[in-house]
């Protein structure tokens, strides 16, 4: 008489738990690469939050290599009323953020951000005008998200922080401006708006987190699986 076999899971059961099995894995394994880089990433910004400030090259072909680096430079800012981007403010209080050309001793201009302002407030905070030296943080250009509004130029109503966008805005052709903003740490009184140095870096590192939890269902479903295959075959001999 043929032995019974104790481990008897199905076919049926077989086949679904290796094809879950696979799409588990490849998601574990997939977050798990990217643990180290975005970690990397985030390592770069806090040096560059922290690090001393730079002067700001004459030449900056690859703005991402300097993004939230700090810098400094002078420059000459114009009276022209600054544009208002719609935004939050480092404690998620929704306000505008306040950006003009300011013209460098190179030629070129820099889109800086001023700080940021309560939406209730109606009446401009004054900007420094004539020469002047800005210290702050330099950001790539904004892009929008599947949720953000288009930029409105025309109807004055902005809500991502393009910088060609904005540089049109001013009047400013491809070649006069730098293709990236620079966050302006608080100028005037402390506490003055608009509030500078509004620095957020938002950007999520959850890789571990979901690393753990795509191999700890992998683990769970292979448990189950062989438990249900042993109680299965038990109850066949």
């Amino acid at each position: 008489m043929a032995e019974r076999k104790r481990f008897q899971p199905g076919t049926g059961l077989t086949i679904a738990t290796v094809i879950s099995l696979i799409i588990l894995s490849s998601l574990g394994t997939w977050q798990a690469r990217k643990v180290g880089p975005k970690t990397a990433m985030l390592a770069q910004i806090e040096e560059g939050l922290t690090a001393e400030p730079i002067k700001l090259p004459v030449h900056v072909d690859d703005p991402a290599q300097l993004n939230y680096r700090k810098v400094y430079f002078s420059g000459t800012h114009g009276s022209s009323e600054p544009l208002k981007l719609f935004g939050t403010n480092v404690d998620g209080k929704p306000g505008y953020y306040l950006y003009s050309p300011v013209k460098t001793t190179f030629g070129m201009a820099v889109l800086v951000n001023w700080g940021w302002i309560p939406m209730t407030e109606d009446i401009l905070p004054e900007l420094p005008v004539g020469d002047v030296s800005i210290t702050g943080v330099l950001r790539t250009s904004a892009e929008a998200s599947s949720f953000t509004p288009a930029n409105d130029p025309i109807g004055n109503a902005w809500y991502v922080a393009n910088v060609h966008e904005m540089a049109d805005a001013f009047g400013l052709r491809t070649k006069e401006y730098y293709h990236f903003r620079v966050f302006s740490d608080q100028v005037g009184a402390k506490g003055g708006l608009p509030l500078g140095g509004q620095v957020r870096v938002d950007i999520p590192n959850n890789h571990l987190q979901y690393t753990i939890t795509w191999f700890g269902l992998a683990a769970t479903l292979l448990a189950i699986y062989i438990l249900f295959g042993l109680k299965r075959g038990r109850g066949n001999s």
